[in-house]
């Protein structure tokens, strides 16, 4: 059965922001007089379908490796398992395939001594 998602709003502060983006990109791909006639309307559609995409796997990545630089909580410095402090490790390379592309980052990892279990620390939330 299909994973459902719930639907995401885009906060009314943001709108701005996404609109002066939309204009800079436009002025950008097509110069101030916007498309030339003859542009034709799938064309457009297809571009602004790949600047969805990339802009959606930049934000995801972006947003993951910031979150991936924020220190590891408290609760999250143990192990799963047996409850045991596990010492800090590098980071490890993280890549998700998304609806838009593929997006990487470096992530935290942790493994257990004691448990010899390996895993990237999160927040689990139920039914996840």
């Amino acid at each position: 059965m299909a994973k459902q998602t719930q639907a995401v709003e885009i906060p009314a502060h943001l709108r701005p922001v996404l609109q002066a983006a939309a204009k800079n990109l436009l002025h950008h791909l097509y110069g101030s007089e916007g498309p030339a006639w003859g542009t034709s309307f799938a064309q457009m559609e297809q571009m602004a379908e790949l600047l969805s995409n990339y802009l959606g796997c930049e934000v995801l990545q972006q947003a993951l490796t910031r979150q991936a630089q924020q220190p590891i909580p408290p609760p999250l410095q143990h192990c799963p398992s047996c409850g045991r402090p596990i010492p800090a490790r590098d980071p490890e390379p993280g890549s998700v395939q998304t609806n838009q592309g593929t997006v990487a980052w470096q992530e935290p990892a942790s493994s257990c001594d004691h448990c010899r279990k390996a895993f990237f620390p999160s927040v689990q939330k139920p039914g996840h």
